[in-house]
């Protein structure tokens, strides 16, 4: 594969100035778009998918570094293992809380291929260098959500070698790939049967900047929640998005790309069931339906709104039309249920406005209804429920 060589720059422990400060310089190395996996270091909480990868692995004949359970499991499927433990020289302690911090593990992760001083002390300690990681961490939100009031016990669901050693494999990321999800077993699989057992720049890359945001947001829920347990909450507070569905777009077309985000892994108060929103039309959803869920529990009737651009063009509640309104209306010889004589009230309220609108129903959509809305141009609908039909 092609070979690049990064110029000559100012050695790891050299300062330079940045932004009125004191900042690292870059390390002399070679920078390979592709790199073969030769080992690979596996420590999993979720062993999810693991059968599968470790098979791959082991076909390959890749040397695997693993801990505890994950290494039972994996030479089961017929990997060659290497306990942590032996290659360190360092046995687990502490109640396995020290298993992968050692020198001989995030050495071989943060090496610089090609720097000849990294290469020596590689040599010197005996350290192997890692060229792929598979690591999951410690379900802190779900041991929250088990026992919130058990600090010990949530104390001890904080993964502390799990993001040492994602952190460490996404900064060198020039020749580590680092997966930390089983969801990405099969893109591993893929790319090293496509590139003879290799991975890619752009494909490490990638693994990196997804690690990064999955050690964010772990982060973000261990700050939340210490923040709840003591006397004076830090003054920085973080949130993390995740992005649940994408957007047509943002506010306007060119706005791409565009998601809707759940706050914190929470989960989100509606499902989309057909289409892909746009941002003004979650906000008109959102909004109308605000008005429609009380407008209706206040008057004991199915209610409905048509909104543009954030505001209603018309709100009613499903009082019967008399012959007039179903004239001027033009629904007569239509079915007219008292959910479908909500719609036609609210879109009638002011037809132009509402053309393009985006609907909101308090009760079941049914077919009455349904057969009155496709004939209008409307964006989307927001109800709590649809008949079969």
């Amino acid at each position: 594969s092609p070979l690049f060589v990064v110029p000559p720059a100012l050695p790891c422990s050299t300062p330079s100035r940045a932004m009125g400060g004191h900042t690292l310089g870059s390390v002399e190395g070679e920078v390979k778009d592709m790199v073969e996996v030769k080992t690979a270091l596996v420590s999993v909480f979720d062993k999810t998918g693991l059968k599968e990868i470790g098979e791959f692995l082991a076909a390959r004949k890749v040397h695997v570094l693993s801990t505890g359970g994950t290494a039972a499991k994996l030479r089961e499927y017929g990997c060659t293992v290497q306990d942590v433990a032996e290659y360190t020289g360092s046995p687990e302690i502490l109640d396995g809380r020290v298993k992968t911090l050692h020198p001989k593990v995030h050495g071989g992760l943060l090496a610089a291929r090609g720097n000849e001083k990294h290469q020596q002390d590689m040599k010197t300690h005996g350290i192997r260098p890692i060229d792929l990681v598979l690591v999951n961490l410690y379900p802190f939100r779900e041991a929250v959500a088990a026992k919130p009031d058990d600090f010990s016990y949530c104390i001890e669901n904080i993964d502390i070698g799990g993001p040492a050693m994602i952190r460490a494999s996404a900064k060198n990321n020039a020749h580590v790939a680092i997966c930390t999800s089983p969801s990405q077993y099969p893109k591993i699989m893929e790319q090293m049967s496509a590139n003879g057992g290799c991975t890619s720049m752009a494909f490490r890359r990638n693994l990196a900047a997804a690690a990064y945001a999955l050690t964010s947001a772990y982060d973000a829920s261990v700050s939340q929640w210490m923040a709840t347990q003591v006397t004076e909450p830090p003054a920085t507070k973080t949130v993390s998005f995740e992005v649940a569905r994408p957007l047509k777009y943002g506010c306007n077309p060119h706005q791409l790309p565009a998601g809707l985000c759940s706050v914190n892994g929470g989960k989100l108060p509606f499902e989309v069931v057909s289409g892909t929103p746009g941002y003004i039309n979650l906000l008109d959803a959102v909004n109308a339906w605000q008005l429609v869920h009380e407008l209706g529990k206040a008057t004991g009737k199915p209610a409905a709104a048509s909104f543009k651009h954030v505001s209603p063009a018309g709100a009613a509640i499903g009082v019967p039309l008399n012959d007039a309104e179903i004239e001027v209306y033009e629904v007569k010889g239509k079915p007219l249920s008292p959910v479908a004589n909500a719609y036609v009230r609210a879109r009638n309220a002011d037809p132009m406005c509402s053309f393009g609108d985006f609907v909101a129903i308090s009760h079941e959509v049914d077919v009455a209804t349904a057969n009155i809305l496709k004939i209008e141009v409307s964006d989307g609908i927001i109800a709590p429920a649809y008949a079969p039909e």
